[in-house]
Formats: structure tokens, sequence, C-alpha cells
């Protein structure tokens, strides 16, 4: 394993596999976001999991589990026969699916980290719910002394830098996002600081314009290096010319797109880049 990794997932990883916790009694988790999935699998394990939506695929236990169907649209009868007593749901979209579940009378717990310091405040109040607490509080706190160590080692945020969520239409976020905020933690100055929405469209005569030194991409597969650099115009940005865009085959998405504890390894992942180091 990478020496990027840090000790609180080694430490946690060990502690999940020799846990004292005892298991919930009579507790039955369903989990409609993958990130809220991650972190209550990082603090319990999945004893009190009975389903999750497709796109909990981290860690590789998760994807054995029922599911009850995607992000955008879970299918009610499958919840209410996997008889839960609570449904862990996000943001966005799922603002109407907590809304309905209400109205069944099915237990909800909605988290929506859109910040670092959501995702941290998250981790407290899942562990508290979840029957965690001390578990949670040790993630929280060693996160909190990793982001500031991530902070120390950062001499400026010179290095412009373009990151694109989805290609058509292109779309880039604002410093207000959590990717903007990762981005900025990391040491990279985000060419779209503010933007109509935290994740909005752009316009590619403003990329150009920007002139940005690195392109970050976490858009789908399919958006390689070279079908960026063959894109009108884009031929004179110096990411294009000297080479500085980066794909999922050189950083996970999930790691800077997930408000999770992994957000850690992204960032040490995006300085490296940012420094141009192997």
């Amino acid at each position: 394993m990478k020496k990027i990794v840090l000790f609180l997932f080694v430490a946690v990883i060990i502690l999940t596999g020799c846990s004292k916790f005892k298991q919930q009694t009579g507790n039955r988790y369903i989990i409609t976001s993958p990130e809220i999935a991650e972190i209550i699998y990082l603090l319990q394990g999945a004893r009190n999991i009975v389903g999750v939506t497709i796109e909990c695929d981290y860690p590789a236990e998760l994807k054995e589990l029922e599911k009850v169907g995607n992000f955008g649209k879970v299918d009610f009868e499958k919840i209410i026969s996997l008889d839960p007593t609570i449904v862990f749901t996000s943001g966005l979209e799922q603002e109407l699916l907590t809304t309905e579940l209400e109205k069944l009378q099915i237990s909800t717990a909605q988290f929506y980290p859109k910040s670092i310091d959501d995702m941290i405040s998250s981790i407290r109040e899942i562990g508290k719910l979840i029957g965690a607490e001390k578990r949670a509080n040790f993630v929280a706190d060693s996160l909190e002394t990793e982001i500031e160590k991530i902070a120390i080692n950062n001499v400026d945020n010179s290095h412009t830098v373009y990151v694109e969520i989805y290609n058509t239409p292109i779309m880039s976020v604002s410093d207000r996002s959590f990717v903007g905020e990762v981005i900025q933690k990391a040491g990279g100055n985000n060419i779209f600081a503010e933007l109509p929405r935290d994740y909005s469209r752009v316009k590619a005569e403003d990329v150009i314009n920007a002139n940005p030194e690195i392109i970050i991409l976490t858009c789908p597969p399919e958006v390689t290096a070279e079908s960026i650099k063959i894109r009108k115009g884009w031929e004179v940005i110096s990411a294009v010319k000297n080479d500085r865009i980066y794909t999922a085959l050189d950083i996970n998405p999930d790691l800077i797109i997930r408000a999770t504890p992994r957000v850690i390894e992204g960032m040490k992942i995006l300085q490296k880049i940012f420094k141009n180091e192997k």
C-alpha cells in the first residue's frame, strides 16, 4: 500500500477487523449515498447495513449488499421489504426522496457535506447516531491533523488549475464547492473561483482565456488527455502545450469528488501533481 495512505485509515481498518464495538441489535441501515456508505463502513463496518444504491461501491464489500436502486431513483418497495430502522440519504435530488420516505413513516438521516468542515462534522454526527462516537471522533481528529499538515506543506497557490467534472456541456467547480476547496487545500489556484453555482457550466473560450497550467479531469473515462488536446482552440493552453492534463489514470476521481476521509489521499496526490513530482 502506498505511503500516502494515512495512519488513520490503517488504524481504523485494524479496528474494523477486531472491533470491540457491539452490533446494535435490531438496527438496519439502508444507505443511498456512496459518501455516507463509505463513512459508515469505516466507522462500523457493514454489520448493520442491509441495503445500498448501486453507486455505493467502496469498499468492495458494499457491492455485495442488496441494491435498492440508484442515487437518483430508488425502489421504494425494496426499501420497505428490507424493513430499515434508518435510511441515510443525501442532498440534491434526494431531498424529495427524504420527504417521500418520511411520508411512509420510515426514519431518515440526511447528510450532504458541502465542505471539508461539513464532512468532519458529519463524521462526528454519524458516529453518535450509529453508536461509534469514539471511533468517529478519532477519525475526525486525525483528518483535522492531516489537513493542517497539508496546508503547512503548501508554500503558495500559484499553480492555475482547471477542473472539468463533465464534458457535454463542459462543467467546472467554484471555490465554494467541495472539489474547489480540495484543490485550494492541495495548493492549486482554481481558474473559476466564482461561478453561478458550486458546480456549473463554463464556456470553452473562458477556459482558453484563463490559460490554466494544469487540467484535472474527473469526468467520464472517454474524456482523455488526447480528446482535450484536439478541442478547437485549446492547443494554446499551457496545460495542453506542456502535457499537464491529468485523468482518472493519474488520480481516482472519487478521491477528490467524494466527501470522505479518502480525500486526504486525493489531496496528497494533487500536491504531487501541482509540484510536478512523480
